[in-house]
């Protein structure tokens, strides 16, 4: 036992906190190969080796095929002259859940942690014709098909060391819970393609789905794509909050950022129903009433693991594909006009963008799409004030500070009426950093903004206008009764 592996084992150990747990020290070739293995019990490892339908697909690439081949050239034909290693050549931990499905006689092992290095591996070794090492694993997934098939093209085509499977070692780590697999594929990272937040979510929620439904519901998580930016309008409605107010990392911290989301939106759902939560109106007439209440869920709302999380982010994700990604609505021209030129195109801040998307999908989610583009520029008004009133650049930073001080998004949340919120809007008022320097971005954003509205423009050098904000209300104010009038005249 090498010491890189005998460090493994203590850490691995160290964390185990149930009996159900069993760790072993094995090779590929046994693993892959269906032999039995010796458990740290002392009782027997047995059971075929399979993906749950919940994990992600296979998907690594070309780049971390190379690092692979790379290692196993080092390691397995070294330069002439060089000292053959004496250690085994060590692959990391390999997390499984051993279970026994109905009506089956034997255990089948549920890969949890490693199956893009075990898919690949059994790849290799049709190539080197290993052929009782490449059959114990069967993909599912059209993609994971797909690249399989491309990955084993490009193996074909380059010089392989001469490796010995029964040289690779793994830490085998054996759950015979679901919770404590999940609990190990959350922290564990041993290479390959790094576990982002939006796959931990995937595997959490896919486990609380009956087995009938997996499939179903994991098409559809991938047919989302990147879940990035809806997971960040989600983690910023549900932490930017005045009363509970949670910062969040930057995104120069990508370990914290996943912490972050699995934390929210993983460890702290609920077990239960599918429950969207909404606000009711009810309309009182005569010695009768009528209740309204308009389909959807709230960003901010509890959610429950499950189906009930799945419905959660399809739904947002979808509403940002439809208000702020296609352009198929003829209905929302005017606001996507607006979004493009001023919030995309005028060089007001990334940061600050991602604000006000948050904001507009709390908008859209709440209000409806009705109001707006009335809505969005009076958000775009608040929203980008930092890009003015900042004498330095807006940093990530800025907008988190921003929020804090200013909570717009609370503003939006308790608001109960569309006309509610533009007054709170309206009243919003900041101090402006007066001097424009012709190569600054904050010079470009404002030219950007006077075009736009068709505002009078400043010159370089020249002193912002005291009235500038004044200004941009009325112009704004104008604008919006101009298309209200051309709207009711069509009408």
């Amino acid at each position: 036992m090498t010491q890189p592996l005998k460090d493994e084992v203590q850490t691995l150990l160290s964390g185990l906190v149930t009996p159900d747990i069993v760790v072993a020290s094995t090779s590929v070739a046994t693993l892959l190969g269906g032999q039995s293995i010796r458990g740290s019990d002392d009782r027997h490892i047995e059971g075929r080796l399979t993906i749950p339908e919940y994990q992600r697909p296979y998907r690594w690439q070309i780049k971390h095929l190379q690092r692979l081949l790379n290692d196993l050239t080092e390691y397995f034909s070294p330069p002439t002259g060089a000292t053959p290693p004496e250690h085994d050549f060590y692959l990391g931990s390999i997390i499984v859940h051993q279970s026994r499905p109905t009506r089956m006689r034997t255990d089948v092992l549920n890969i949890i942690d490693g199956q893009q290095r075990l898919i690949t591996l059994a790849l290799l070794a049709h190539v080197l014709k290993q052929r009782d090492l490449a059959q114990g694993i069967e993909l599912a997934s059209p993609e994971s098909q797909t690249r399989a098939l491309g990955n084993l093209r490009w193996l074909e085509q380059q010089p392989l060391p001469s490796v010995d499977f029964s040289r690779m070692n793994i830490t085998l780590v054996v759950t015979r819970s679901e919770d404590d697999a999940y609990r190990f594929f959350e922290t564990q990272n041993t290479g390959g393609v790094r576990l982002d937040g939006p796959a931990i979510l995937k595997a959490h929620h896919l486990r609380g789905v009956s087995r009938q439904e997996q499939d179903k519901h994991a098409r559809r998580w991938e047919a989302w794509g990147k879940l990035d930016d809806t997971m960040d309008a989600l983690m910023k409605a549900r932490h930017w909050q005045h009363l509970k107010w949670r910062s969040l990392s930057s995104h120069r911290q990508p370990l914290q950022m996943r912490e972050e989301i699995v934390a929210e939106l993983a460890e702290r759902t609920g077990q239960g129903l599918d429950m969207a939560y909404r606000t009711a109106r009810v309309s009182h007439f005569g010695q009768g009433q009528a209740l309204q209440v308009d389909s959807g869920y709230a960003m901010r709302q509890p959610i429950n693991a499950g189906t009930n999380a799945i419905h959660y982010f399809d739904y947002f994700h979808e509403l940002r594909r439809t208000v702020l990604i296609r352009r198929d609505d003829d209905s929302l021209a005017s606001f996507h006009q607006l979004y493009d030129e001023l919030v995309v195109k005028a060089n007001g801040s990334e940061f600050l963008r991602k604000l006000f998307d948050c904001a507009v999908l709390l908008y859209v989610s709440q209000f409806g799409r009705q109001g707006l583009l009335e809505a969005a520029c009076w958000l775009f008004r608040v929203i980008f004030s930092p890009r003015l009133s900042n004498e330095k650049a807006v940093r990530e930073s800025t907008a988190q500070s921003f929020a804090k001080h200013n909570p717009v998004l609370d503003w939006i949340a308790y608001s109960y009426t569309h006309d509610e919120l533009i007054e709170i809007l309206q009243r919003f008022s900041y101090s402006i950093a007066e001097r424009l320097d012709e190569n600054s971005v904050k010079y470009r954003f404002v030219r950007t903004v006077q075009a736009y509205f068709s505002m009078g423009s400043s010159k370089p050098g020249e002193a912002l206008q005291t009235d500038f904000d004044g200004e941009l209300k009325h112009v704004i104010n104008r604008m919006l009764e101009k298309l209200s009038s051309s709207q009711e005249g069509v009408q």
